[in-house]
């Protein structure tokens, strides 16, 4: 085997390989025996076809058949002969009629592989210091949501319209073309007055405001786009909504019994506690913006080309995540009229474009960023214990909310160990990280 290597670019290699005739010759050998034990030719036993009545009728599919062995197999080799880390080998169109089963073989493959740079001094990395603070008013806040959840619906006595903050139960009926529609009611649903609750892509809030138990609100709006319901999708949607009861949430008063009803001593350990959390969670945040900064400098400061494929793929999934959001957003944004659901639909298509044209710069910072990562855990030798990724896996289960050995099931369902090696590898991304922080400058 004869193989030639041409530099594309600093991330692309072009093989030029050239297979020997006499390893051209096995190959026609095979497919031709592996062809005589398939077909059936009349007037000959299976396998005893001669071999020119094959050829004459299956020469297209035996140069077919052997393209199809020779060209990754040998491209697998020269790869392996030349000394190429590939991250994609990638095969033109090979005309199988230029193949003679007497005449060596040639044809190309080109191949990514990993860039090389050298990784510039992290240490001391300029951060700009984050100055926030926990305030009382943070404090005054943190206490007013644990009220809120430890709250109590009342039902409202006194004959008043409903307002801001408000509960409802109500009965909801949908009807689509005047034809009630099953999927559409429901009974007994509680909805929060200023909590921007919508059903079906239609918002409440407005339309509940103002009203009276036993009063019926009508509400049109149109049904949004929705796979579960392709038939309904953009079409009419009148809502009956029977506001069946009047509810207010009565808040516990914020006492050392409330602080007791949490399993604490006092209102004033309650504090504390709450202050705690909060700064822990901004310290927190500190960090995370503070990383976010460090990778920032580390990818300006490193120049270098990125596999195409790459970033073909981290582009992919980045535009899958933008256009799942959307299409979310869609699915639970206003629909008060016609009118306005094309309105916001125009609106939400401009928003996905302006997010699209972003795609590719962020996900080359990215890519970029894991190849530095993974350049600076070399060069500082970091390596994963057995505990680091058992503590993972053990992190990742209490996310999901599964057990330990599923997660290492999904984790290993991925083929070829990447899913063992992605997870390896985000750790390791994290030590990096970690050092440059632990070694940054931060200042005013």
């Amino acid at each position: 085997m004869k193989v030639e290597v041409s530099e594309i670019s600093s991330v692309k290699r072009t093989l030029t390989i050239e297979v020997p005739e006499e390893d051209v010759k096995k190959e026609f050998s095979r497919a031709y025996t592996d062809l005589r034990k398939r077909i059936k030719v009349p007037g000959f036993r299976p396998g005893k076809a001669p071999l020119s009545l094959l050829h004459n009728r299956y020469a297209d599919v035996i140069r077919e058949d052997v393209v199809m062995k020779l060209v990754p197999d040998y491209s697998r080799r020269a790869v392996k002969e030349v000394g190429i880390k590939p991250i994609v080998v990638e095969y033109p169109p090979v005309d199988h009629m230029s193949i003679k089963k007497d005449e060596a073989f040639s044809f190309t493959a080109t191949v990514e592989v990993e860039p090389t740079f050298e990784v510039k001094d992290v240490s001391g990395i300029p951060i700009k210091k984050e100055i926030r603070v926990v305030t009382d008013e943070d404090e005054e806040k943190a206490l007013d949501g644990l009220r809120r959840r430890q709250a109590e619906l009342h039902a409202i006595t006194e004959d008043r319209d409903t307002g801001e903050d408000d509960f409802v139960s109500v009965d909801i009926k949908g009807f689509i073309g005047q034809k009630p529609v099953a999927d559409l009611t429901q009974n007994s649903v509680l909805i929060h007055i200023g909590s921007k609750s919508s059903y079906m892509g239609t918002e409440l809030d407005s339309h509940l405001v103002g009203k009276q138990k036993g009063d019926i609100v009508d509400v049109t709006g149109t049904f949004p786009k929705d796979k579960s319901y392709p038939s309904f999708s953009n079409k009419p949607v009148e809502l009956s909504i029977k506001i069946l009861e009047v509810k207010t949430a009565v808040l516990p008063d914020l006492d050392d019994e409330f602080a007791t009803d949490l399993g604490l001593e006092s209102l004033d350990e309650l504090k504390v506690k709450v202050r705690e959390s909060l700064e822990s969670q901004l310290n927190k945040d500190k960090e995370k913006q503070y990383k976010d900064q460090i990778l920032k400098h580390l990818v300006e400061t490193h120049a270098f080309d990125i596999p195409p494929s790459l970033l073909k793929e981290e582009m992919a999934l980045a535009l899958q995540h933008v256009q799942h959001d959307h299409s979310h957003h869609e699915s639970s944004g206003k629909a008060h009229s016609e009118k306005s659901s094309e309105s916001d639909s125009t609106e939400q298509q401009e928003q996905l474009r302006t997010l699209q044209t972003n795609i590719q710069e962020t996900a080359t910072a990215q890519v970029k960023a894991r190849f530095i990562l993974d350049a600076i855990a070399k060069k500082e030798g970091f390596t994963l214990s057995d505990d680091e990724i058992e503590t993972e896996y053990g992190r990742l289960a209490d996310q999901m909310k599964i057990s330990i050995s599923e997660v290492k099931k999904k984790v290993h369902e991925v083929g070829d160990n990447k899913g063992v090696d992605r997870l390896k590898g985000r750790l390791l991304h994290q030590k990096s990280l970690q050092h440059v922080y632990d070694n940054a400058n931060i200042h005013d």
